[in-house]
């Protein structure tokens, strides 16, 4: 269980990095608070659900100042049977006009028994205000699966190598060298 809160003044900032990975069903809980004008949250999540994992990752932003921004990126993979959830909520209160938010996530699925289910979801009870969401997910195509094969790389390691992208892209976004060998040191050993 991971739990997270976040409350912004004016001015502030949140940036939050979660890597998503490892044995036994994950779930992580984030709430921020946009309360000062021009507050923003940068959140960025990297998942692999493997086997028969559950992962299950709720992210709520309520915006309350003016002029405040929110970004919610996330990438991963579901592998096996995994089941992963993802419900973000970005929720724009009266009194902040002139606020953004926006959630892309992309999912890749890996496995003839893996479920996914993503749930975003835009509340608004303020005038000029834009929100934006959208998803893409998918399996490896044939074309990229026969650009691997071609180069003797089978199906199996393709995928494997596929899955591995959304996290390997996360650590390299942490200035944190030790984290990001943890999560890279955590990846090999999983995949």
């Amino acid at each position: 269980i991971h739990k997270v809160t976040a409350r912004c003044a004016e001015g502030a900032k949140f940036s939050l990095i979660s890597a998503v990975l490892g044995d036994g069903d994950i779930y992580t809980d984030t709430a921020v608070e946009l309360d000062g004008d021009s507050s923003s949250l940068e959140a960025d999540y990297g998942y692999l659900g493997m086997n028969a994992q559950k992962i299950d990752i709720n992210l709520s932003v309520n915006h309350r100042g003016k002029k405040t921004e929110s970004e919610i990126k996330a990438n991963g993979a579901l592998m096996d049977s995994a089941e992963k959830v993802f419900r973000g909520t970005i929720d724009f209160k009266n009194g902040s006009a002139g606020s953004e938010g926006s959630e892309q996530e992309t999912v890749l699925m890996l496995g003839d028994g893996v479920v996914n289910k993503t749930v975003p979801l835009i509340l608004c009870a303020e005038e000029n205000v834009v929100g934006n969401h959208g998803a893409t997910i998918g399996e490896l195509d044939e074309n990229t699966l026969f650009y691997f094969e071609s180069r003797g790389i089978p199906a199996d390691v393709a995928e494997n190598i596929m899955a591995r992208a959304a996290i390997e892209r996360l650590a390299r976004t942490i200035e944190d060298e030790a984290a990001q060998a943890a999560i890279l040191s955590e990846l090999e050993e999983v995949l």
